[in-house]
């Protein structure tokens, strides 16, 4: 049987809806097991300029939000992860319209770095550009859900099962221009690159230049004296807008505008969490 001694939170998390759920898997194994906790936000690059390493000992929960996975340098932000066949509990949230290959995608990143994938779930947040679509989400029914995800992967480790009996697929959309997309993706590894014209921002006078929104930027994006954004930098993660406690940050984008309304059909049926195991 396999013996884990320490839990290491491992996650990119620009909203923070993906580091609640994080740490609500992690609240449910440490429930039945008093094991140490040790949390990597890999957010910022100063972050992944430090290397983490992990031996066969350590347990890997790992989060990621779908953009961030199908859209972001990802083999920038996986290069600062060493494992050691190392257990990884993996998962990733989205806006209730769809996360394509990005479980995939995060199995063969993980593995290429050492780590030993043994359960993957995607769970539904509140999406990051438009906040009506899966609002409240993780709500209690999806809670339970996810504890159970937990109790059944730790005990799947500690029984010593690595091996995934259900692998993940490919999550489609009902939105014939997100499966574009999709398609795209699941032939190509590398990321597909939003146009910065669907990524415009302004930040208006309600601004204190707090700096959240600089210290929340994955990529170095956001000149907070000019109030100006490196659109070819920026990911399009949204998180700027979401941790601005002012609401200073504002989506100007009338290309991403447009693209949500025509999404806004393809969100409208409640998604549940899809388990992998």
């Amino acid at each position: 049987m396999a013996e884990i001694t320490k839990i290491h939170l491992v996650y990119f998390s620009p909203s923070g809806s993906t580091e609640k759920v994080v740490r609500k898997i992690a609240s449910a194994i440490t429930e039945s097991k008093n094991l140490p906790v040790e949390t990597h936000n890999l957010l910022t690059p100063a972050s992944r300029q430090r290397k983490y390493d992990f031996g066969e000992n350590d347990l890997v929960i790992l989060g990621w939000m779908t953009a961030g996975m199908l859209f972001g340098n990802t083999d920038e932000m996986f290069a600062c992860l060493n494992a050691n066949n190392t257990p990884l509990i993996g998962l990733i949230t989205y806006g209730n319209g769809y996360y394509g290959v990005a479980l995939t995608e995060m199995k063969r990143k993980s593995e290429s770095r050492g780590f030993i994938v043994t359960s993957l779930a995607a769970f539904v947040s509140r999406h990051s550009i438009a906040p009506t679509f899966g609002e409240g989400r993780p709500d209690s029914h999806d809670e339970l859900i996810i504890a159970d995800f937990a109790k059944r992967s730790f005990e799947k480790i500690l029984s010593g099962d690595y091996v995934m009996h259900n692998l993940p697929k490919t999550h489609w959309s009902s939105s014939e221009q997100a499966n574009k997309i999709i398609a795209y993706r699941e032939t190509n590894t590398e990321p597909y690159h939003i146009p910065p014209s669907y990524k415009t921002k302004e930040i208006s006078d309600a601004c204190v230049k707090c700096g959240t929104c600089v210290r929340n930027c994955p990529v170095d994006a956001i000149d907070i004296e000019n109030k100006t954004f490196d659109l070819e930098r920026c990911i399009g993660c949204w998180g700027c807008v979401n941790r601005c406690p002012k609401h200073a940050v504002i989506n100007t984008s009338k290309d991403m505008s447009e693209i949500m309304k025509t999404f806004s059909s393809a969100f409208e049926k409640r998604l549940e969490p899809e388990i992998f195991m």
